[in-house]
């Protein structure tokens, strides 16, 4: 049953790492791209949960359970952050779908390589697009604004 997980988690990181870039892209051109939103959201939600799982079954690997529970949150709150109009959206929406990201880059390259500087360079590279995102959001949107549905 744990490789069945493994293969699934496997998988559907994969498809998180394809989905963000893609939904990102629709984003910018102007697309509301509900589809590919809701598709990184269910494979964050899977890669968490299988990941979880993998956590709780291998030796030693518990401690990996808040960073499983925490890159979900990420890609929840910074999907409702905007959805609900909270306020200071524009500046908390990238961070937080930018930090679930992130943490789907950072798990591949720690599994592949095992080295730790791939537990701090992912969050350090993934500042520029992340002020990027902030810029063009404040740009289009004020900072208290809602956002269109």
């Amino acid at each position: 049953m744990r490789d069945t997980v493994l293969s699934l988690h496997v998988v559907g990181g994969t498809a998180g790492l394809l989905l963000g870039p893609a939904w990102l892209v629709a984003r910018r051109r102007g697309r509301a791209a509900r589809g590919l939103a809701v598709a990184y959201q269910a494979v964050v939600g899977s890669v968490a949960l299988s990941a979880g799982f993998l956590a709780v079954t291998g030796p030693g690997l518990t401690w990996l359970i808040p960073v499983a529970v925490a890159t979900e949150a990420l890609a929840v709150t910074g999907a409702l952050a905007r959805r609900r109009g909270w306020s200071g959206w524009p500046s908390w929406q990238p961070h937080l779908l930018g930090g679930s990201y992130i943490a789907l880059v950072t798990g591949v390259l720690i599994a592949e390589t095992g080295n730790p500087v791939f537990w701090l360079l992912p969050a350090l590279v993934g500042q520029v697009p992340i002020a990027v995102a902030k810029r063009q959001l404040h740009a289009v949107a004020p900072p208290t604004a809602p956002a269109p549905v």
